[in-house]
């Protein structure tokens, strides 16, 4: 921790603190995913709150936390939901005849599949590792006979009961710290580098907020009356086609123009908002004719 702000070395105890605590709270429910969930959904949640511009423990703050972490929460269940389903259900073919290898392929692949879809999940790895884990237990069991759903909902009951549970005391910690962290903290500290949720927009760069490569510039420029565009509507300039210029909006007091089609006509005077590769730039203000605003 040598050479590191004070700042950073009291998440990092604190999150020290987290890992520490998640695991004795899960330390006595059986299988592997228990711990495994408690201390990646905790320093989730921690990181989340950690990273928030503006936190406090008011009650239109609490609420918004709330609203922004339930997604996650829900989306993270689901996940975990279906790896144990599919868990549950090819561990049980394999009893009655299914390879093991193809089980294990299928309940693995499913439940990394099936987890990307949904919504605010924060892991795909939740649902694969509590699929896999239930799998092995149902094919270690030894007795398949008469009464093989007593066999089967013995460990089936006590993976999804642990894991779940796991689930939610982990989420409880990581927020309870995370909200003691921040508390001393004047305002979104992100010094814990991950990459398992999104930040807010506002503490995003506009190339990770467009997913544009590096060869992409944004440009805000004027039409001049000169300019052969001018009165020129949007599929006439042949922008995209011909230069590879996409042309965010058009800034034109007092009824600017989102997302503009390619029938919009441009007008003298027109700010144009646009993203173009960058060996274009020359080109498209000798075409203007105008002059660059900001880059």
């Amino acid at each position: 921790m040598r050479g590191k702000p004070p700042k950073v070395i009291f998440i990092l105890i604190m999150r020290s603190v987290l890992v520490g605590l998640a695991y004795y709270m899960v330390r006595e429910l059986p299988g592997l995913t228990s711990s495994f969930v408690a201390l990646f959904v905790g320093m989730l949640a921690f990181d989340l709150i950690v990273s928030l511009p503006k936190f406090s423990l008011r009650f239109k703050h609490l609420k918004k936390l709330f609203l922004l972490v339930l997604p996650r929460i829900s989306g993270t269940a689901l996940s975990l939901g279906t790896g144990l389903f599919l868990g549950l259900i090819f561990g049980g073919l394999i009893k009655i005849g299914l390879p093991v290898l193809i089980g294990a392929v299928f309940t693995l692949g499913l439940s990394y599949s099936f987890s990307a879809e949904f919504k605010g999940n924060i892991s795909n790895y939740v649902g694969m590792i509590a699929g896999i884990e239930l799998f092995d237990q149902i094919r270690r069991l030894e007795y398949w006979g008469e009464e093989w759903m007593q066999e089967l909902a013995g460990p089936a009951g006590r993976m999804i009961y642990s894991t779940f549970l796991a689930l939610l005391i982990g989420w409880f910690i990581g927020i309870i710290i995370g909200s003691i962290t921040r508390l001393f903290l004047s305002r979104g500290y992100r010094s814990i580098k991950s990459n398992a949720y999104d930040q807010p927009l506002l503490m995003r760069s506009f190339k990770d907020v467009t997913k544009l490569d590096g060869n992409k510039v944004l440009l805000q420029i004027e039409l001049s009356a000169e300019s052969p565009l001018a009165n020129h509507s949007l599929a006439e300039s042949r922008l995209g086609s011909e230069l590879g210029i996409q042309v965010l909006s058009i800034i034109r007091p007092p009824h600017d123009v989102l997302s503009p089609r390619g029938s919009d006509v441009l007008l003298p005077l027109d700010q144009l908002v646009v993203v173009l590769p960058s060996e274009q730039v020359k080109t498209l203000i000798s075409l203007m004719k105008g002059r660059v605003l900001s880059e």
